[in-house]
């Protein structure tokens, strides 16, 4: 009879334990992709912004293609056409080249406006999502939250941010 009120016991702080430690982290997760998909606001933006890259790609390969025309015409003729008519058709086709390359630099390079557009019509969306993210952690009292399809914190709390402590760590290596 003891040994079992004694076994009863182990297990009982046992549990205890393992609930104590569940209770000290809290931690939950979205996909980020879902609320996009499913988020009326964030489908509009993406709406908008595909319907933008697809003008822009419309542009660009019309631009090709009359590149393609203006290389095929300078291709068949060339034999037979002066040195006047081949310079002329060559300078054409090096201005078109360079135009198309100041056209995908322009709208689709590093600073294009595509990305400008990006920002423009899902930064306000994605602010909405991190704000609701940010309520959701601290309203529920979540430590962490996690974006499962990106595998990326989305959310922590202040408390664990060990950056302060890791600096000191470095700074103190240095001396």
């Amino acid at each position: 009879m003891v040994k079992r009120s004694t076994l009863l016991m182990i297990i009982a702080l046992i549990l205890a334990g393992v609930a104590g430690l569940q209770a000290q982290s809290k931690i939950g997760y979205i996909d980020s992709e879902k609320l996009l998909r499913e988020f009326d606001e964030a489908v509009d933006a993406m709406a908008k912004l595909e319907a933008e890259s697809q003008r822009l790609e419309e542009e660009y390969y019309a631009m090709q293609e009359r590149g393609q025309k203006l290389l095929d015409e300078y291709e068949s003729k060339r034999f037979v056409a002066t040195e006047a008519w081949k310079t002329q058709k060559q300078q054409e086709i090096q201005k078109l080249q360079e135009e198309l390359q100041n056209y995908q630099m322009k709208y689709f390079g590093p600073d294009g406006e595509i990305y400008v557009k990006q920002e423009e019509y899902l930064g306000p969306v994605m602010q909405k999502i991190n704000q609701a993210i940010q309520r959701v952690g601290l309203d529920g009292g979540y430590d962490y939250i996690i974006d499962a399809s990106k595998g990326t914190l989305v959310f922590a709390d202040d408390k664990h941010d060990l950056t302060n402590t890791v600096l000191y760590e470095l700074r103190k290596a240095q001396k």
